[in-house]
């Protein structure tokens, strides 16, 4: 690798970042001119504390809000700044943070955000990286077979065995010497617990409303706008149906769906990216095992 991809490499460009930044809190430390008995009340300190309290961190809306807030209104919110500031500051001064796994985790969530925020700067998925992706999870982007379809019901609980047949055989004829198109099943039997009409449905769906019976002959009927098919047994009672497209269940071709994968692609990388700088901050501590009783092999990492 020579030195101008080296340069580009976003570990190489976290380790730096570390860097500058124990750099900075050594600067910051060793400046005995900070008072930590004052606290400093700004507008860049008022517009943090809006963000974060309305979880709102659009800069421009905290400004605003800030800008519009009466003087009375101005004061209650020093106020709570400045209460916030003191209580924080004097529960680091009894060391109340330490042994607390609640901040623990807060602080590591935040270092990861961070991390992965900063490699994934700039971070780019080349073609072969699209296209490597796509073949590791092709699996991922099948579509599966859908049905739009209309349906009259009869329901089980309203007609007896008999008449629930007679009913349902008799509108079969009525709806096709009459031409009934899809649209017209409203007008028609009795009120189903779910939908009339199903556009584009897979067969899971389908199924979760009429059973896995009646889903599989609904998908095993050839379209036609013209003609009422049936009936067709499901938990709820009898079903005349109607359909009118099918499509059989495919893999699209990258080219086709090449937005969604190349997005799918980048968050790959930058996951990747990202675990690999957590990886070296974790690479950089040594790791002691200490435990009264035997350590199974493969606990903690040992070998």
């Amino acid at each position: 690798m020579n030195v101008a991809s080296l340069l580009k490499q976003p570990l190489l460009h976290f380790l730096a970042l570390g860097l500058a930044l124990f750099w900075l809190f050594d600067l910051v430390a060793d400046d005995e001119s900070v008072d930590d008995s004052v606290i400093v009340v700004d507008r860049p300190a008022l517009l943090t504390f809006i963000q974060y309290r309305s979880r709102s961190f659009d800069p421009g809306v905290a400004a605003a809000r800030l800008e519009a807030l009466s003087p009375l209104e101005r004061e209650l919110l020093i106020a709570d700044f400045v209460r916030e500031e003191a209580l924080h500051r004097r529960a680091l001064e009894l060391g109340m943070e330490a042994d607390d796994y609640i901040i623990k985790r807060r602080l590591v969530q935040k270092l990861e955000f961070v991390t992965n925020s900063f490699v994934g700067e700039g971070l780019q998925a080349t073609e072969e990286d699209v296209a490597a992706y796509y073949a590791e999870n092709v699996d991922d982007y099948y579509v599966p077979p859908s049905a739009t379809f209309t349906h009259v019901f009869f329901d089980k609980e309203r007609h007896a065995p008999e008449e629930l047949s007679r009913l349902a055989r008799a509108k079969l004829v009525e709806l096709n010497e009459s031409g009934a198109d899809f649209s017209s099943s409203v007008r028609h039997g009795d009120r189903f617990l779910y939908h009339v009409n199903y556009v584009e449905r897979d067969p899971e769906l389908v199924a979760s409303h009429f059973g896995s019976s009646m889903s599989g002959h609904v998908f095993d009927l050839e379209p036609n706008d013209q003609r009422w098919r049936g009936p067709f047994e499901s938990p709820f009672g009898l079903h005349l149906v109607m359909l009118t497209r099918r499509e059989a269940g495919r893999t699209p071709p990258l080219e086709e769906i090449r937005p969604r994968v190349d997005s799918d692609a980048l968050r790959w990388l930058e996951r990747q990216h990202g675990d690999a700088a957590v990886q070296s901050i974790v690479d950089g501590y040594e790791v002691r095992l200490d435990f009264e009783d035997e350590v199974p092999p493969g606990v903690g990492g040992v070998p």
